[in-house]
C-alpha cells in the first residue's frame, strides 16, 4: 500500500486516486518468480527462482542509495507502475534508517525514435544538444507534465530546450539556485518551463557518453 508520505514532496499534488488503488493489497504475495534474469533466491534454498521484480526494483534503489551514501533516495515512477508495485514494495522501502520515496512522472515517447531523429535533423540539433534534450530535459518535463508527453509535443519542447540552451549565462553562478532547490524540494516543477530559470539549471558537462565524447573532441 502507499501513503501520502511515500511520495516526494507529498504535499504537492498528491494523487488521491492512486492511494485508493494501492489499498487493494492481496492477502498473500508471492515474491518468487521463474525468470531467466533477476535476483537469485538460490541462497535461500529456492533454486531456479528469482525475486519478483516488483519487489526487486525497490531493493535496487535502496542498494544504489547505500552505494552512493544517499540517505533520502527518490525513485521516479509512473502512476501505473506505482500502483502495480506498491504492495510488493511495502516491505522494502526502509532499510537501516534509509527511507525510499516515489516521485511521479509522465510517460516519455522514447519509442518515437525515427520522428526524434528527423526532428533533430530539421532543426540542425547537435549531438550534444540532442542528448541533453533526451536524457536531461525530457525527464524533467515528465515530472511537470505528469499526464505524459505526446509525440506531438516534441517539436515545441525541443525548440524550448534550444532557447534555454542558448540563453545559458556565460559564467555559471549561484544566483537563483537556492530558490530553485527550494522549489524542487517542494515538488514545484513549473520552473522547467521558464526559459531563464531552466537556462541557469542546465549542467555544463552532463555525465553521459555523448557529452564525454564531445568534451574529449573539444579538448
Amino acid at each position: 500500500m502507499l501513503a501520502r508520505d511515500d511520495f516526494h514532496a507529498h504535499r504537492a499534488r498528491t494523487p488521491g486516486h492512486l492511494l485508493s488503488i494501492a489499498q487493494n493489497v492481496p492477502e498473500r504475495l508471492i515474491l518468487s518468480r521463474t525468470r531467466d534474469h533477476g535476483l537469485s533466491l538460490a541462497p535461500l534454498g529456492l533454486d531456479g527462482l528469482v525475486l519478483d521484480p516488483r519487489a526487486g526494483v525497490h531493493i535496487a534503489v535502496l542498494a544504489a542509495a547505500a552505494q552512493s551514501n544517499t540517505g533520502q533516495p527518490v525513485m521516479t515512477i509512473t502512476e501505473n507502475a506505482a500502483a502495480n508495485v506498491a504492495a510488493y514494495g511495502a516491505l522494502f522501502r526502509r532499510h537501516n534508517g534509509t527511507r525510499l520515496r516515489n516521485a511521479l512522472h509522465g510517460r516519455i515517447p522514447y519509442d518515437e525514435t525515427a520522428a526524434l531523429q528527423r526532428l533533430c535533423e530539421v532543426h540542425c540539433v547537435s549531438p550534444a544538444l540532442r542528448e541533453l534534450f533526451l536524457t536531461w530535459f525530457l525527464p524533467l518535463c515528465s515530472r511537470h507534465i505528469r499526464a505524459g508527453i505526446t509525440a506531438a509535443q516534441l517539436p515545441a519542447l525541443l525548440k524550448f530546450c534550444r532557447r534555454a540552451h542558448l540563453a545559458r549565462p556565460d559564467t555559471p553562478g549561484s544566483e537563483g539556485l537556492a530558490e530553485l532547490r527550494r522549489r524542487v524540494a517542494a515538488g514545484d516543477m513549473r520552473w522547467v518551463m521558464d526559459v531563464r530559470t531552466l537556462s541557469r539549471a542546465i549542467p555544463r558537462y552532463p555525465v553521459t557518453h555523448g557529452f564525454a565524447e564531445e568534451a574529449e573532441g573539444a579538448s
